[in-house]
């Protein structure tokens, strides 16, 4: 049987003291279950207000495998994968949430994946636990970025794992919430990245909500389509 693949798994969380220890165990788990015996957990708190740096602390004092960082305001998801990914050491790289909204066997479902493209590509099948609003803006979002760059891909925002020699040849300029698109499609139309996309569950989150939804992450994905049209298509 051939070695897996070593993994780096960045999880990111403001405010997420009732859900990021859960998020993590069911990292470990569906990685231990995989297989995968070379991992990293780096934990990125986010400027959080509450508990989530001191619970992520605690758990990197259990296991050596969790590493936990902190950020003394909110950054952005875009800069907390871009930190994450300047420290990561593994064959691949990528995201999960720390707010415990993916379900255990998504998560596995993922990182069965992992190996057989530079590039993994999730997928949300059940988008009926979310609001209408957001799954209009959701559609929208997707819309919008398969036509202007060419692509056929279901969902831009989900936890993405990608080969760190490849993800390496990418520009990362966003904070905002259009990082990982910004990511998939210099993957794609420059890089010419193989890709898997990957069916996932989701789940309505059990403690606090969700602030993706703001006037000021609109003008960051505008910004980050500009600035990708010019890559893509002028320079």
């Amino acid at each position: 049987m051939p070695n897996k693949p070593s993994v780096s798994v960045i999880t990111t969380g403001l405010n997420e003291s009732g859900n990021i220890e859960n998020a993590i165990k069911n990292i470990i788990d569906a990685l231990e279950k995989q297989g995968f015996t070379d991992f990293e957990i780096l934990a990125i708190n986010d400027g959080s207000t509450d508990d989530t740096g001191k619970i992520i602390e605690e758990l990197a004092a259990q296991n050596q495998r969790i590493k936990a960082f902190h950020n003394t305001k909110p950054r952005g998801l875009g800069c907390g994968f871009r930190f994450g990914a300047s420290l990561a050491s593994k064959d691949y790289v990528g995201w999960i949430p720390g707010d415990n909204e993916i379900l255990p066997e998504a998560i596995t479902s993922i990182f069965q994946q992992i190996g057989k493209a530079d590039a993994i590509i999730p997928y949300i099948t059940n988008p009926q636990v979310r609001s209408i609003y957001r799954r209009c803006l959701s559609v929208a979002y997707r819309t919008l970025f398969n036509s202007i760059f060419w692509l056929k891909i279901k969902y831009f925002n989900g936890p993405c794992f990608f080969r760190r020699s490849v993800l390496k040849t990418v520009k990362m300029t966003t904070n905002g919430p259009a990082y990982m698109a910004e990511i998939i499609v210099q993957l794609i139309k420059q890089s010419s990245a193989s890709y898997v996309e990957v069916p996932m569950r989701v789940m309505v989150r059990e403690y606090g909500k969700s602030n993706i939804l703001k006037w000021k992450n609109v003008y960051l994905i505008g910004k980050t389509i500009f600035g990708l049209i010019y890559r893509i298509y002028l320079r």
